[in-house]
Protein backbone atom coordinates (compact mmCIF):
# COMPACT_ATOMS: atom_id res chain seq x y z
CA UNK A 1 0.00 0.00 0.00
CA UNK A 2 3.24 2.04 0.64
CA UNK A 3 4.16 1.87 -2.37
CA UNK A 4 1.15 2.52 -4.21
CA UNK A 5 1.02 5.84 -2.50
CA UNK A 6 4.50 6.92 -3.06
CA UNK A 7 4.37 5.57 -7.13
CA UNK A 8 0.90 7.43 -7.58
CA UNK A 9 2.57 10.98 -6.09
CA UNK A 10 6.28 10.27 -7.70
CA UNK A 11 5.15 12.08 -11.33
CA UNK A 12 4.56 15.44 -8.82
CA UNK A 13 7.69 15.31 -6.87
CA UNK A 14 9.36 14.89 -9.88
CA UNK A 15 7.34 18.07 -10.95
CA UNK A 16 7.73 20.20 -8.01
CA UNK A 17 11.90 19.53 -8.16
CA UNK A 18 12.07 20.34 -11.89
CA UNK A 19 10.15 23.53 -11.04
CA UNK A 20 12.97 24.41 -8.82
CA UNK A 21 15.56 23.25 -10.70
CA UNK A 22 14.14 25.29 -13.61
CA UNK A 23 16.65 26.72 -16.87
CA UNK A 24 19.35 24.72 -15.34
CA UNK A 25 18.45 21.67 -16.77
CA UNK A 26 17.13 22.86 -19.93
CA UNK A 27 17.32 22.83 -23.98
CA UNK A 28 16.60 26.81 -25.38
CA UNK A 29 13.13 27.40 -23.86
CA UNK A 30 12.22 23.60 -23.35
CA UNK A 31 13.01 22.62 -19.51
CA UNK A 32 12.87 19.34 -17.88
CA UNK A 33 10.09 21.08 -15.70
CA UNK A 34 7.94 21.38 -19.00
CA UNK A 35 8.50 17.39 -19.63
CA UNK A 36 7.33 16.47 -15.74
CA UNK A 37 4.79 18.79 -16.52
CA UNK A 38 4.03 16.74 -19.79
CA UNK A 39 4.04 13.57 -17.88
CA UNK A 40 1.83 14.82 -15.03
CA UNK A 41 -1.37 15.99 -17.45
CA UNK A 42 -1.18 12.43 -19.51
CA UNK A 43 -0.80 10.84 -15.97
CA UNK A 44 -4.12 13.06 -14.81
CA UNK A 45 -6.64 12.93 -18.17
CA UNK A 46 -5.89 8.71 -17.91
CA UNK A 47 -6.72 9.14 -13.98
CA UNK A 48 -9.72 11.05 -14.87
CA UNK A 49 -10.80 8.43 -16.89
CA UNK A 50 -10.10 5.48 -15.13
CA UNK A 51 -13.08 8.04 -12.24
CA UNK A 52 -15.38 7.38 -15.11
CA UNK A 53 -14.81 11.48 -15.76
CA UNK A 54 -15.17 12.54 -12.19
CA UNK A 55 -13.44 15.41 -11.54
CA UNK A 56 -12.50 16.26 -7.87
CA UNK A 57 -12.73 20.15 -6.60
CA UNK A 58 -10.78 19.49 -3.50
CA UNK A 59 -7.52 21.80 -4.28
CA UNK A 60 -10.27 24.35 -5.67
CA UNK A 61 -10.11 25.84 -1.93
CA UNK A 62 -10.31 29.95 -1.36
CA UNK A 63 -6.68 30.83 -1.91
CA UNK A 64 -6.61 28.52 -5.00
CA UNK A 65 -10.25 30.04 -6.44
CA UNK A 66 -8.34 33.73 -6.63
CA UNK A 67 -5.71 32.14 -8.44
CA UNK A 68 -8.21 31.05 -10.81
CA UNK A 69 -9.96 34.47 -11.05
CA UNK A 70 -6.28 35.96 -11.98
CA UNK A 71 -6.07 33.26 -14.47
CA UNK A 72 -9.56 33.83 -16.24
CA UNK A 73 -8.90 37.36 -15.81
CA UNK A 74 -5.77 37.92 -17.89
CA UNK A 75 -7.22 35.00 -20.42
CA UNK A 76 -9.99 37.23 -20.88
CA UNK A 77 -7.75 40.54 -21.28
CA UNK A 78 -6.54 38.76 -24.34
CA UNK A 79 -8.92 40.62 -26.17
CA UNK A 80 -7.24 43.76 -25.59
CA UNK A 81 -3.57 42.81 -25.46
CA UNK A 82 -1.20 44.60 -28.03
CA UNK A 83 -0.24 40.74 -29.07
CA UNK A 84 -1.85 38.16 -28.79
CA UNK A 85 1.29 36.12 -29.04
CA UNK A 86 3.13 37.37 -25.95
CA UNK A 87 -0.45 37.25 -24.24
CA UNK A 88 -0.91 32.98 -25.20
CA UNK A 89 3.14 32.95 -23.93
CA UNK A 90 1.65 35.08 -20.29
CA UNK A 91 -1.02 32.84 -19.90
CA UNK A 92 1.01 29.50 -20.55
CA UNK A 93 3.70 31.14 -17.87
CA UNK A 94 0.43 31.28 -15.38
CA UNK A 95 -0.96 27.82 -16.36
CA UNK A 96 2.95 26.55 -15.33
CA UNK A 97 2.37 28.48 -11.86
CA UNK A 98 -0.73 26.94 -11.26
CA UNK A 99 0.68 23.75 -11.95
CA UNK A 100 3.46 24.14 -9.40
CA UNK A 101 0.72 25.34 -6.83
CA UNK A 102 -1.75 22.90 -7.53
CA UNK A 103 0.97 20.33 -7.19
CA UNK A 104 1.97 20.83 -3.96
CA UNK A 105 -1.52 21.69 -2.56
CA UNK A 106 -2.98 17.78 -4.02
CA UNK A 107 0.24 16.22 -2.40
CA UNK A 108 0.27 18.17 1.06
CA UNK A 109 -2.80 16.85 2.32
CA UNK A 110 -1.08 15.30 5.30
CA UNK A 111 2.27 16.33 7.70
CA UNK A 112 4.48 13.34 5.74
CA UNK A 113 3.93 14.36 2.69
CA UNK A 114 4.45 17.90 3.30
CA UNK A 115 7.63 17.47 5.17
CA UNK A 116 8.87 15.23 2.25
CA UNK A 117 8.54 18.03 0.15
CA UNK A 118 10.32 20.54 2.29
CA UNK A 119 13.46 17.55 2.32
CA UNK A 120 13.43 17.42 -1.18
CA UNK A 121 13.58 20.89 -1.79
CA UNK A 122 16.10 21.45 1.17
CA UNK A 123 18.71 19.05 -0.33
CA UNK A 124 18.17 21.08 -3.94
CA UNK A 125 18.66 24.40 -1.70
CA UNK A 126 21.81 22.51 -0.43
CA UNK A 127 23.05 21.77 -3.96
CA UNK A 128 22.29 24.95 -5.36
CA UNK A 129 24.08 27.22 -2.56
CA UNK A 130 27.23 24.98 -2.84
CA UNK A 131 27.26 25.35 -6.38
CA UNK A 132 27.03 29.09 -6.51
CA UNK A 133 30.07 29.08 -3.51
CA UNK A 134 31.84 27.28 -5.90
CA UNK A 135 30.95 29.79 -8.75
CA UNK A 136 32.07 32.63 -6.21
CA UNK A 137 35.15 31.38 -5.48
CA UNK A 138 36.28 29.45 -8.41
CA UNK A 139 36.53 29.42 -11.98
CA UNK A 140 33.64 26.75 -11.73
CA UNK A 141 30.32 28.13 -14.10
CA UNK A 142 27.15 26.05 -14.44
CA UNK A 143 26.99 25.03 -17.97
CA UNK A 144 23.84 26.95 -18.37
CA UNK A 145 24.40 29.99 -16.95
CA UNK A 146 24.35 33.79 -18.35
CA UNK A 147 27.94 33.77 -18.01
CA UNK A 148 29.03 30.29 -19.41
CA UNK A 149 31.13 30.05 -22.38
CA UNK A 150 29.40 26.63 -23.13
CA UNK A 151 25.99 28.51 -22.89
CA UNK A 152 25.36 28.63 -26.46
CA UNK A 153 25.34 24.51 -26.85
CA UNK A 154 22.21 24.72 -24.78
CA UNK A 155 20.79 26.95 -27.28
CA UNK A 156 20.76 29.99 -24.81
CA UNK A 157 22.66 33.38 -25.51
CA UNK A 158 25.49 34.30 -22.67
CA UNK A 159 26.31 37.69 -21.27
CA UNK A 160 28.34 39.55 -23.88
CA UNK A 161 31.22 41.15 -21.09
CA UNK A 162 32.52 43.08 -23.54
CA UNK A 163 30.03 45.26 -24.34
CA UNK A 164 29.26 45.85 -20.33
CA UNK A 165 31.24 48.45 -18.45
CA UNK A 166 31.65 46.85 -15.31
CA UNK A 167 29.10 43.67 -13.86
CA UNK A 168 30.39 44.43 -10.08
CA UNK A 169 32.69 46.19 -7.64
CA UNK A 170 35.78 44.84 -9.62
CA UNK A 171 35.90 44.16 -13.52
CA UNK A 172 35.89 41.17 -14.84
CA UNK A 173 34.18 39.56 -11.84
CA UNK A 174 31.33 37.10 -13.24
CA UNK A 175 28.83 36.55 -10.01
CA UNK A 176 27.24 32.97 -9.08
CA UNK A 177 23.90 32.04 -11.19
CA UNK A 178 23.74 28.58 -8.79
CA UNK A 179 20.16 27.31 -11.43
CA UNK A 180 18.52 30.70 -11.83
CA UNK A 181 20.56 31.73 -14.93
CA UNK A 182 20.62 35.57 -13.74
CA UNK A 183 22.10 36.85 -10.84
CA UNK A 184 18.88 39.09 -9.79
CA UNK A 185 16.87 35.57 -9.77
CA UNK A 186 19.60 33.50 -7.56
CA UNK A 187 19.00 36.66 -5.07
CA UNK A 188 15.80 36.57 -4.66
CA UNK A 189 15.92 32.50 -4.53
CA UNK A 190 18.52 33.40 -1.37
CA UNK A 191 16.00 35.39 0.30
CA UNK A 192 13.20 32.81 0.18
CA UNK A 193 15.43 30.08 1.20
CA UNK A 194 17.16 32.50 4.06
CA UNK A 195 14.56 32.20 6.78
CA UNK A 196 14.66 28.27 6.67
CA UNK A 197 18.17 28.12 8.12
CA UNK A 198 17.68 30.98 10.62
CA UNK A 199 14.48 29.54 12.37
CA UNK A 200 16.45 26.25 12.23
CA UNK A 201 17.49 24.91 15.83
CA UNK A 202 20.25 23.45 14.82
CA UNK A 203 23.46 25.76 14.98
CA UNK A 204 25.82 24.40 12.46
CA UNK A 205 23.11 24.54 10.09
CA UNK A 206 22.16 27.88 10.96
CA UNK A 207 25.32 29.65 10.52
CA UNK A 208 26.36 27.78 7.59
CA UNK A 209 22.98 28.98 5.52
CA UNK A 210 23.01 32.43 7.03
CA UNK A 211 26.73 32.79 6.17
CA UNK A 212 26.11 31.21 3.02
CA UNK A 213 22.93 33.40 1.93
CA UNK A 214 24.27 36.40 2.69
CA UNK A 215 27.52 35.64 0.82
CA UNK A 216 25.64 34.84 -2.30
CA UNK A 217 23.52 37.64 -1.63
CA UNK A 218 26.38 40.20 -1.67
CA UNK A 219 28.32 38.32 -4.67
CA UNK A 220 25.03 39.28 -6.87
CA UNK A 221 24.96 42.42 -6.05
CA UNK A 222 21.41 43.05 -5.73
CA UNK A 223 20.25 45.84 -4.34
CA UNK A 224 16.57 44.64 -3.54
CA UNK A 225 17.65 41.72 -1.90
CA UNK A 226 20.22 43.17 0.26
CA UNK A 227 17.11 45.68 1.43
CA UNK A 228 14.62 42.24 1.89
CA UNK A 229 17.88 40.42 3.77
CA UNK A 230 17.75 43.11 6.18
CA UNK A 231 13.99 43.34 6.30
CA UNK A 232 13.95 39.45 7.06
CA UNK A 233 16.31 39.49 9.91
CA UNK A 234 14.80 42.80 11.37
CA UNK A 235 10.90 41.18 11.68
CA UNK A 236 12.73 37.99 12.38
CA UNK A 237 14.11 39.94 15.75
CA UNK A 238 11.11 42.13 16.44
CA UNK A 239 8.11 39.22 15.96
CA UNK A 240 9.73 35.90 15.50
CA UNK A 241 12.30 36.34 18.60
CA UNK A 242 10.92 39.47 20.57
CA UNK A 243 14.62 41.00 20.66
CA UNK A 244 14.01 44.44 19.80
CA UNK A 245 17.07 45.35 22.10
CA UNK A 246 18.97 43.40 20.42
CA UNK A 247 18.08 45.06 17.31
CA UNK A 248 18.43 48.20 18.39
CA UNK A 249 21.81 46.74 19.64
CA UNK A 250 23.30 45.48 16.11
CA UNK A 251 22.06 48.39 14.18
CA UNK A 252 23.89 50.72 17.03
CA UNK A 253 27.31 48.69 16.81
CA UNK A 254 26.50 48.74 12.78
CA UNK A 255 26.00 52.06 12.29
CA UNK A 256 29.33 53.15 14.69
CA UNK A 257 31.50 50.72 12.64
CA UNK A 258 30.22 52.16 9.11
CA UNK A 259 31.13 55.99 10.85
CA UNK A 260 34.17 54.66 12.20
CA UNK A 261 34.81 53.57 9.14
CA UNK A 262 34.09 56.23 6.94
CA UNK A 263 36.51 58.39 8.85
CA UNK A 264 39.51 56.15 8.03
CA UNK A 265 38.90 56.92 4.43
CA UNK A 266 42.55 58.93 4.20
CA UNK A 267 44.44 56.65 6.55
CA UNK A 268 48.06 55.63 6.00
CA UNK A 269 47.53 52.22 6.64
CA UNK A 270 46.79 50.71 3.21
CA UNK A 271 44.29 48.06 4.07
CA UNK A 272 42.33 50.40 6.52
CA UNK A 273 42.19 52.85 3.70
CA UNK A 274 41.46 50.00 1.29
CA UNK A 275 38.16 48.73 3.48
CA UNK A 276 36.97 51.89 4.22
CA UNK A 277 36.62 53.06 0.68
CA UNK A 278 35.02 49.99 0.12
CA UNK A 279 32.36 50.28 2.25
CA UNK A 280 31.85 53.95 1.43
CA UNK A 281 31.07 52.24 -2.40
CA UNK A 282 28.84 49.79 -0.99
CA UNK A 283 26.88 52.44 0.57
CA UNK A 284 26.64 54.52 -2.59
CA UNK A 285 25.98 51.40 -4.60
CA UNK A 286 22.88 50.50 -2.05
CA UNK A 287 21.59 54.09 -2.12
CA UNK A 288 21.49 54.12 -5.94
CA UNK A 289 24.28 56.94 -6.44
CA UNK A 290 26.76 54.27 -7.67
CA UNK A 291 24.74 52.43 -10.85
CA UNK A 292 26.55 49.56 -12.20
CA UNK A 293 25.49 49.24 -15.48
CA UNK A 294 22.73 51.47 -15.71
CA UNK A 295 20.47 49.30 -13.69
CA UNK A 296 18.62 52.26 -12.21
CA UNK A 297 18.29 54.15 -15.01
CA UNK A 298 17.02 51.73 -17.52
CA UNK A 299 14.99 50.70 -15.18
CA UNK A 300 13.24 53.67 -14.04
CA UNK A 301 13.08 53.77 -17.77
CA UNK A 302 11.11 50.66 -18.36
CA UNK A 303 8.46 51.85 -14.98
CA UNK A 304 8.18 54.90 -16.93
CA UNK A 305 6.90 53.11 -20.04
CA UNK A 306 4.88 51.10 -18.60
CA UNK A 307 3.05 53.13 -16.39
CA UNK A 308 2.42 55.66 -19.03
CA UNK A 309 0.87 52.91 -21.66
CA UNK A 310 -1.33 51.95 -17.81
CA UNK A 311 -2.37 55.50 -17.85
CA UNK A 312 -3.95 55.37 -21.05
CA UNK A 313 -5.73 52.23 -20.24
CA UNK A 314 -7.68 53.75 -17.38
CA UNK A 315 -6.96 51.59 -14.97
CA UNK A 316 -7.96 48.30 -16.96
CA UNK A 317 -4.55 48.12 -18.00
CA UNK A 318 -2.54 46.29 -20.93
CA UNK A 319 -3.81 42.86 -20.52
CA UNK A 320 -1.53 39.76 -20.19
CA UNK A 321 2.00 39.98 -21.67
CA UNK A 322 0.89 43.85 -22.51
CA UNK A 323 4.25 45.28 -20.69
CA UNK A 324 6.54 43.43 -23.09
CA UNK A 325 4.39 44.02 -26.15
CA UNK A 326 4.15 47.86 -25.45
CA UNK A 327 8.26 48.02 -24.81
CA UNK A 328 9.04 46.21 -28.03
CA UNK A 329 7.07 48.76 -29.96
CA UNK A 330 8.28 51.57 -28.45
CA UNK A 331 12.16 49.78 -28.50
CA UNK A 332 13.93 47.71 -26.40
CA UNK A 333 15.90 49.50 -23.51
CA UNK A 334 19.65 49.85 -23.21
CA UNK A 335 18.83 47.63 -26.41
CA UNK A 336 17.99 44.68 -24.62
CA UNK A 337 15.29 45.19 -22.23
CA UNK A 338 11.46 44.68 -22.28
CA UNK A 339 10.31 42.99 -19.85
CA UNK A 340 9.12 45.08 -16.62
CA UNK A 341 11.72 43.80 -14.17
CA UNK A 342 9.68 45.21 -11.07
CA UNK A 343 6.94 42.49 -10.26
CA UNK A 344 4.55 44.86 -8.78
CA UNK A 345 4.27 47.39 -11.60
CA UNK A 346 4.33 44.53 -14.05
CA UNK A 347 0.88 43.57 -12.01
CA UNK A 348 -0.55 46.54 -12.09
CA UNK A 349 0.58 47.50 -15.94
CA UNK A 350 -0.75 44.41 -16.91
CA UNK A 351 -3.53 43.37 -14.93
CA UNK A 352 -5.27 46.72 -14.40
CA UNK A 353 -6.02 48.04 -10.60
CA UNK A 354 -8.38 45.06 -9.16
CA UNK A 355 -6.01 42.93 -10.42
CA UNK A 356 -3.23 44.44 -8.52
CA UNK A 357 -5.59 44.72 -5.50
CA UNK A 358 -6.51 40.97 -5.53
CA UNK A 359 -2.69 39.92 -5.73
CA UNK A 360 -1.85 42.45 -2.81
CA UNK A 361 -4.33 41.07 -1.40
CA UNK A 362 -4.01 38.17 -1.16
CA UNK A 363 0.04 37.78 -0.41
CA UNK A 364 -0.98 39.98 2.68
CA UNK A 365 -3.78 37.95 3.65
CA UNK A 366 -1.88 34.66 3.22
CA UNK A 367 1.39 36.50 5.41
CA UNK A 368 -1.38 37.08 7.98
CA UNK A 369 -2.49 33.26 8.22
CA UNK A 370 1.22 32.07 8.14
CA UNK A 371 1.78 34.57 11.30
CA UNK A 372 -1.41 33.46 13.23
CA UNK A 373 -0.27 30.09 12.36
CA UNK A 374 3.20 30.05 13.15
CA UNK A 375 1.88 31.87 17.47
CA UNK A 376 -1.23 29.75 17.82
CA UNK A 377 0.36 25.93 16.47
CA UNK A 378 1.71 23.78 19.35
CA UNK A 379 2.86 21.19 16.17
CA UNK A 380 7.25 22.18 16.01
CA UNK A 381 7.49 21.00 12.17
CA UNK A 382 4.12 23.31 11.59
CA UNK A 383 5.69 25.90 13.41
CA UNK A 384 9.10 25.89 12.16
CA UNK A 385 7.21 25.83 8.39
CA UNK A 386 4.39 28.51 9.07
CA UNK A 387 7.29 30.73 10.56
CA UNK A 388 9.83 30.83 7.55
CA UNK A 389 7.18 30.80 5.07
CA UNK A 390 5.98 33.87 7.14
CA UNK A 391 9.47 35.22 6.84
CA UNK A 392 10.17 34.22 2.96
CA UNK A 393 6.80 35.86 2.08
CA UNK A 394 7.83 39.53 3.96
CA UNK A 395 10.97 39.44 2.43
CA UNK A 396 9.70 38.56 -1.10
CA UNK A 397 7.82 42.09 -1.29
CA UNK A 398 10.90 43.92 -1.76
CA UNK A 399 13.11 41.30 -3.64
CA UNK A 400 10.57 41.00 -6.05
CA UNK A 401 11.71 44.28 -7.87
CA UNK A 402 14.98 42.26 -8.56
CA UNK A 403 13.74 39.82 -10.92
CA UNK A 404 13.51 40.08 -14.17
CA UNK A 405 9.70 38.83 -14.70
CA UNK A 406 8.39 36.71 -11.32
CA UNK A 407 5.56 35.09 -13.46
CA UNK A 408 7.87 32.64 -14.42
CA UNK A 409 9.94 32.39 -11.31
CA UNK A 410 9.14 29.12 -10.12
CA UNK A 411 10.89 29.21 -6.55
CA UNK A 412 8.22 32.23 -6.21
CA UNK A 413 4.99 29.90 -7.21
CA UNK A 414 6.61 26.72 -4.80
CA UNK A 415 6.69 29.31 -2.34
CA UNK A 416 3.05 30.11 -2.33
CA UNK A 417 2.45 26.87 -2.81
CA UNK A 418 3.59 25.15 0.35
CA UNK A 419 2.45 28.31 2.42
CA UNK A 420 -1.28 27.57 1.14
CA UNK A 421 -0.44 23.95 1.57
CA UNK A 422 0.98 24.66 5.33
CA UNK A 423 -2.38 27.29 5.98
CA UNK A 424 -4.89 24.10 5.07
CA UNK A 425 -2.99 21.64 7.17
CA UNK A 426 -2.60 24.15 10.08
CA UNK A 427 -6.73 24.52 9.45
CA UNK A 428 -7.53 21.16 8.87
CA UNK A 429 -5.75 20.40 12.46
CA UNK A 430 -7.09 22.85 14.52
CA UNK A 431 -10.99 22.15 13.53
CA UNK A 432 -9.85 18.41 14.23
CA UNK A 433 -8.57 18.87 17.69
CA UNK A 434 -11.71 21.38 18.41
CA UNK A 435 -14.10 18.90 17.43
CA UNK A 436 -12.40 16.22 19.92
CA UNK A 437 -12.81 18.36 22.62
Amino acid sequence: MRFEIIDKNFPLFGLIGSAFLGVSISYSNFYLFHFCLFLVITLQIYQFRENNYVLSLEIFNKYNQALVVLLFWYTFSLLWTPSLALGLKYIFYLLCGLSIVFSINHISKDLKNLKRIFNMLSILVLFEIVICLFESFSNFRMPISSYSGIAGYFGKDPVNFSSRSTTFFIENFSPPTGFRWNTNDLAVCMAIALPFFLCDKRALVKIFGILSVNTIVFMTASRAVFLSLILIYSVYLILIKKKIGTLLIVWTMSFAVFFGMMQLRESENLRINELANSLQAAALYLSGEIDLGGSLLWRRELAENGLNAFLKSYGLGLGAGGSVANQELIGPVAGRFTSMHNFWFEILVEGGIIISFLVLFLLIYIVKKLFILSKKTSNKALSYYSTSLFLSMIGFFPAAIAASSTIYFFPMWIMLGLSISVILYGEKSFKKHTSQK
